[in-house]
């Protein structure tokens, strides 16, 4: 098994550009042009040729908390058949994580033992982080999220300076920026993107990372999702 924390470092460019790279081969294969949702199955089985199952992870491989695993030699993807819940996103972002794996770790792959395996405990290795950072920049490209959030808010980014709304949650009428509304702003980012098969907690920390959701509140943006944190870290998708 590949040891994740072992991989070479990757600036978040590099792994942009690889992301971009694969859309950019996934238009060429299909003659079409890539807009959301971003079809990370489809992706992985007709354009990079894997077999992709969903599984009993645990079981197979006698571990617990396995989200995914990939064996490279056998070009077969397995997602834990658990994320077949219905929880928003974590399907799609736990196979943008294992395509991720292949594109930016393929050299560790044929030259170790051909399986990695992902791993809710394993998050935060370097590898790991790799991968998830590439699942969110392939599910949401940064130019369909930037488009996306001008149409629904204008230019400038979004600043969050209170943890509750002055107006409250699901206000009918306008969306006051705090940590307890960043779920409804990214639901509006979504929707005005076509992002059906991303997670609103994936569009909240993209929409930070690219500094279009500035969070000055003093408490992190992770305290919104606690409750429904099953899927890996994402960074995230």
């Amino acid at each position: 098994m590949v040891d994740m924390s072992k991989v070479s470092w990757l600036t978040k460019v590099q792994i942009s550009q690889e992301t971009d790279r694969l859309l950019n081969q996934w238009a060429i294969f299909t003659g079409q042009e890539v807009k959301p949702p971003i079809p990370v199955e489809a992706i992985t089985e007709k354009y990079l040729e894997f077999t992709l199952e969903y599984d009993n992870l645990e079981e197979i491989l006698g571990i617990p908390d396995v989200l995914g695993a990939t064996w490279a030699e056998e070009k077969r993807m397995v997602i834990n058949n658990s994320l077949l819940d219905g929880v928003e996103g974590r399907i799609t972002f736990t196979c943008g994580h294992e395509i991720g794996h292949w594109i930016l770790h393929r050299k560790y792959l044929e030259n170790d033992q051909p399986t990695v395996v992902c791993r809710l405990s394993t998050s935060k290795l370097r590898g790991e982080w790799q991968a998830d950072y590439f699942s969110s920049c392939l599910l949401l490209p940064q130019e369909e999220v930037e488009n996306a959030h001008r149409r629904a808010f204008g230019t400038p980014p979004i600043f969050i300076y209170n943890e509750k709304s002055c107006f409250g949650r699901n206000n009918p009428v306008v969306i006051d920026p705090a940590l307890d509304t960043a779920k409804e702003i990214a639901q509006k980012v979504i929707s005005e993107g076509n992002f059906t098969n991303v997670s609103k907690e994936a569009m909240c920390y993209r929409l930070n990372e690219l500094g279009l959701l500035i969070n000055l509140a003093g408490k992190s943006l992770v305290e919104q999702f606690k409750a429904i944190k099953p899927s890996i870290n994402q960074n995230k998708i």
